[in-house]
């Protein structure tokens, strides 16, 4: 049975309600100053088989499934763990024998309802005002850009890139929301 909406649900949410968790066990860490997060989608491929003597119609099935691959942005900061990661990769590329830091991680991608608690710890509040988590399964940097173009004249933030080769995601369940006990 699918988890009741609430009544006081706010929809649609908002983009900017997000953080980014990185895990190689059960527990993750939240990764600070992760500005965007995009290319969370898949395609399915089709296989057509003719039937003999009917030229007109074709059947379709599903058949190579194809994981988009993702792409991350992240403020050039004190938060150095995306950078790390991919250092770790390009060291098990060039050496063959696995780096301090993991190479493949999972991910989620936790989005949260500023509204769901107003009076809970400042948003994104607590994991229950999370409204919906993707978790990543296997992902590695496959494209990495240190630095953006640097530009003496602008006052853009400095924003570091990441795109990243996974084997796969899936909707995480919503956590149920217990409402307190009424005497």
């Amino acid at each position: 049975m699918p988890t009741p909406v609430p009544a006081n649900a706010r929809n649609p949410l908002r983009t900017f309600q997000f953080r980014l968790r990185m895990s190689t066990s059960g527990a993750g860490d939240y990764v600070a100053g992760v500005r965007t997060v995009s290319g969370l989608s898949v395609s399915v491929g089709a296989h057509e088989t003719w039937e003999g003597g009917n030229n007109l119609h074709r059947y379709a099935q599903p058949h190579k499934v194809t994981w988009e691959p993702l792409v991350l942005e992240q403020g050039l900061a004190l938060d150095d763990s995306l950078e790390r990661w991919a250092r770790a990769v390009l060291e098990f590329a060039r050496t063959g024998k696995a780096p301090g830091e993991p190479v493949k991680r999972d991910l989620f991608i936790d989005v949260w309802d500023a509204y769901a608690h107003p009076t809970a710890v400042p948003a994104p509040g607590g994991m229950e005002a999370r409204i919906r988590s993707f978790h990543v399964h296997n992902a590695w940097v496959s494209k990495f850009h240190a630095l953006p173009k640097l530009d003496a004249m602008a006052g853009e933030v400095a924003l570091l890139s990441l795109e990243l080769t996974h084997e796969g995601w899936e909707p995480v369940p919503r956590p149920v929301l217990s409402l307190p006990a009424t005497p």
